[in-house]
Formats: structure tokens, C-alpha cells, sequence
């Protein structure tokens, strides 16, 4: 307690001493103005590099478009339509995730996906199957002809598949990732509620179809972002998701 007030003390006497000495205050905002000045390279190369993480993301992940152009008869509502009858064009099991533009948690993920990607023959191969890695991806943001000034070809997607995100929502609530306290009610909601409030889906949304297993649409896994502190831990997760393994298994 002595050394607390002593250090105290001593901070209310340097202030003390810059509040009465007059010619102290002047040379500390000079010294503040120039710190922020000498600083601002390092914020802008800071911002560059988010600008580039965005950036290299959207064309990552516009390789594996499905694109919402046409209304009910584009990319993505045939994606759709082929699950409600158990069958699809891209494989037994594959990612669908969607992504917008402007996400740096898309980015993220994107570091997770790709690292999974190039590791899925070798060190990172999934333990469950032998089958390819297959990704489908929707932007929640693109513009179509469709879209209207008070409906984007997202909304209006969402009206029409509702029935498909609350199977989704569903899956999710009755996961093992849930129950390991991995996301939370309040992200499950916003598969069901987004129909009315688009801005509240969260970017990204991840669902694993696998066709392997008992359940709606091929639904099986529902995932919001992808942690970790590295990329490939990232992309371990992502692979347990495959796997329905780790966080997604029962413990």
C-alpha cells in the first residue's frame, strides 16, 4: 500500500508541475501533434494491409461463386433447390459459406480455407473420407438485375429459401458445436430473423453439407467465422468441422 500512494503521489507531483509551469504545456501538444503525424505511416500501412487482406479474399472466394443473378432460377437458388432434394452438382460433401465484400472476418476465414485447401492431400487431410475439397460460395452484397432500391437480390434470396435457414438453424441449435458453447443463440437467430433484416446476417456463415449424414437438406454443420491465432490453426478447425471432430464432437 506505502509503494501505491509513493507512486501515487509522485504522478499528482509531475502533474502538478506541468498544470503551474506554463511553458511545459505548449511543448507537450507540439510533442503530441508530431507523434500523431510520425505515426500516421504506420496507421496507413496498417489500413493498406487490411485494404489487401479484403481484397485478395473476394477473389479467392469468387473462384467458387454461385452467383444470385436470375432470381429464382440463378446459381444459387438451384444450389438450393438441388438440396431440398438431396442431391447437388458439386459433390457428397462441401462447404457453402457466405461472404460479403467488405468483411474482414470473411478475410480471416478466407486465410483458414485456403491453408486447408492447399494442405488437404497432405497435412491437413481430413480423417473422416478421402473425398475432395469442395467450397460453394453466395455474396450476400452482390447486385444483380434483380435488385431493387427496397430489396437486394440477397433479400429477396432469403424470402424465397427461408425454409432452408431455419433447417439450418435448427442443425445448429441441436450441434455439438453449440453444445461445446461455440456459438451462441443469439448467432443462430440471425438465420431465421434475416428475412426481415437482412443486415443482421452475419458474414461469414458457414454450412457444411454432407450427405453422408442423417438430416435437412444435407445440412450438418453451422459455423460463424473461423478462429484461430494462425492459419493453420484456422484451417485445423475448419477440418474438424469435415470431420465432425473436436469442437464439433461430443465431450
Amino acid at each position: 500500500m506505502k509503494l501505491l500512494k509513493a507512486i501515487g503521489a509522485f504522478f499528482v507531483r509531475i502533474g502538478r508541475w506541468i498544470k503551474d509551469t506554463a511553458w511545459v504545456q505548449p511543448l507537450l501538444i507540439v510533442g503530441a501533434i508530431f507523434a500523431v503525424i510520425f505515426s500516421i505511416p504506420s496507421i496507413v500501412k496498417w489500413v493498406e494491409g487490411i485494404a489487401a487482406d479484403i481484397q485478395s479474399s473476394e477473389k479467392y472466394y469468387q473462384k467458387y461463386q454461385r452467383s444470385l443473378e436470375g432470381g429464382e432460377n440463378s446459381e444459387a437458388d438451384q444450389l438450393i433447390a438441388n438440396l431440398d432434394n438431396l442431391e447437388s452438382d458439386v459433390g457428397e460433401k462441401f462447404f457453402v459459406v457466405f461472404v460479403s465484400e467488405e468483411c474482414t472476418s470473411c478475410a480471416e476465414a478466407k486465410k483458414g480455407f485456403e491453408a486447408l485447401e492447399k494442405g488437404w492431400s497432405g497435412t491437413l487431410a481430413p480423417a473422416s473420407d478421402d473425398l475432395p475439397f469442395k467450397l460453394v460460395t453466395i455474396f450476400v452484397d452482390e447486385e444483380t438485375t434483380e435488385t431493387t432500391s427496397s430489396a437486394s437480390a440477397f433479400a429477396q434470396f432469403l424470402d424465397r429459401n427461408y425454409y432452408f435457414f431455419e433447417a439450418a438453424a435448427g442443425v445448429a441449435t441441436d450441434s455439438y458445436y453449440k453444445l461445446n458453447d461455440k456459438i451462441s443463440e443469439s448467432d443462430i437467430e440471425t438465420l431465421t430473423n434475416t428475412p426481415d433484416d437482412e443486415n443482421a446476417f452475419l458474414t461469414p456463415s458457414i454450412i457444411l453439407v454432407d450427405f453422408s449424414l442423417d438430416g435437412p437438406y444435407g445440412i450438418s454443420e453451422v459455423m460463424f467465422g473461423v478462429t484461430g491465432d494462425t492459419d493453420v490453426q484456422k484451417a485445423e478447425l475448419l477440418r474438424d468441422c469435415w470431420d465432425h471432430d473436436g469442437d464439433f464432437a461430443e465431450k
